[in-house]
């Protein structure tokens, strides 16, 4: 009696999954089935997916196995049926001929990229459910990236593509067809990282240089600009029209509490308690990092809570942007300051000296927090508000070099 039995072999992880046909005494044929699983997902003893397995494109993987096992044995009774031998060569033919027609597993990059995106939404990290939408963003912005490189390549990229050829043609791209700095080209690679190292958890094929350290996302040392102390003071004696005004609040207040734009504008008086002899806080979560602060309300804060009885009126992130660069500007905050910015023409980021007020933005209201308070206060004081995790991360997120224990050392050996 015919019998066809699948299995793995090997100690590659992922593996290849097999086929063996036995059929009678001199019937005995086995052939890789092209399909590749985890072995911890294998169940050897039955010969098929463990029902305990959970990973993408399992229910297709299982229906591609199942249609195999049924085609191959309908061709085994035909050929028996003809009264012709069943050889090596139609077997091998046979495989083929299944798998030519077969609707391969999905492999693409892009696809794995948006179904992780979904599948992160159900998953819980740091005691939060899904991803933050600023992450959902940035990789949809490496999705649209990667399109337009498919675009020009004409061709639909893999995950068995992602070899070091692949890495080094698409920095090549980025850089001088999308004129894309090394950190904005280093985030795209560590999302092709994250997604490759999400596919092999799930038993999925990738190309093993994709996960290796010469597969490694570019840095550089950001170029950013801050607003000084005695910038803020400008900006809380300009007085403009009503929509300049509401933006310059936003930013002197985004100054004083180094909010992330996406928690700035969500402030309401909600957001306000008292805490021990009558001292006003402003606390809220990061929508980041899920992560619980508590902010001290400066005198200039303050001034504008009361000045517009609460929290000025929310704006969009792009009117924001746009709104405090026309602000800084007809503050007269326009001192040469070396940094980057969009050419509004090329759509790609150059590096020069401009007049400070061009390249302020959002992120210059936290930038500008953490700068204006290092070496003033502890770093862990400054952390506990910006919500940064560990030094190392204050620091090289405001450009700084730890320098404090060198007065100490001094001190002790009284140079």
């Amino acid at each position: 009696m015919a019998s066809i039995k699948f299995f793995i072999k090997g100690i590659k992880d992922p593996t290849m999954i097999y086929l063996r046909l036995r059929d009678g005494r001199k019937i005995d044929f086995t052939l890789s089935t092209g399909l590749s699983i985890r072995s911890k997902f294998w169940n050897s003893k039955e010969g098929k997916i463990s029902s305990r397995a959970s990973f993408q494109n399992k229910n297709e993987l299982e229906k591609i196995l199942k249609r195999l096992e049924n085609i191959l044995f309908d061709k085994r009774n035909e050929r028996i049926s003809e009264k012709k031998e069943l050889t090596k060569e139609w077997f091998v033919n046979t495989i083929s001929s299944i798998n030519s027609h077969q609707t391969p597993l999905n492999n693409s990059l892009i696809c794995h990229i948006q179904e992780y995106i979904t599948k992160s939404s159900t998953n819980y990290k740091n005691g939060k459910q899904g991803i933050s939408p600023g992450t959902i963003k940035n990789y949809n912005t490496s999705i649209y990236r990667l399109k337009k490189y498919e675009h020009i390549k004409k061709r639909k990229i893999n995950l068995l593509d992602l070899d070091l050829d692949f890495y080094h043609d698409y920095l090549k791209f980025a850089a001088e067809e999308l004129g894309l700095s090394a950190n904005s080209i280093g985030r795209d690679i560590k999302h092709i990282k994250t997604i490759c190292n999400d596919a092999r958890d799930n038993g999925i094929d990738i190309n093993p240089m994709s996960i290796s350290r010469k597969f490694r996302p570019l840095s550089e040392k950001a170029l950013f600009t801050t607003l000084t102390v005695k910038d803020l003071e400008i900006l809380m004696k300009f007085d403009g029209s009503d929509y300049l005004n509401n933006a310059r609040d936003w930013l002197v207040i985004g100054c004083w509490t180094g909010c992330r734009v996406g928690d700035l504008m969500k402030l309401n008086k909600d957001n306000i308690f008292i805490q021990g002899d009558n001292i006003n806080i402003i606390q809220l979560t990061q929508s980041k990092t899920n992560k619980q602060v508590k902010i001290p309300i400066h005198q200039d804060v303050s001034l504008i809570l009361k000045r517009s009885d609460g929290f000025p009126r929310p704006i969009s992130s792009s009117k924001f942007n746009k709104y405090i660069k026309e602000v800084c500007k007809k503050a007269g905050i326009n001192e040469l300051v070396k940094g980057s910015k969009q050419n509004p023409i090329t759509h790609k980021k150059e590096i020069g000296t401009f007049e400070k007020w061009e390249l302020i933005r959002s992120h210059s209201c936290r930038r500008s927090f953490a700068t204006n308070h290092y070496n003033k206060l502890s770093n862990k004081s400054i952390m506990a508000v910006t919500g940064h995790h560990t030094e190392h991360m204050m620091l090289s997120y405001i450009g700084e070099i730890e320098s404090e224990h060198i007065n100490e050392y001094l001190h002790l050996w009284k140079i």
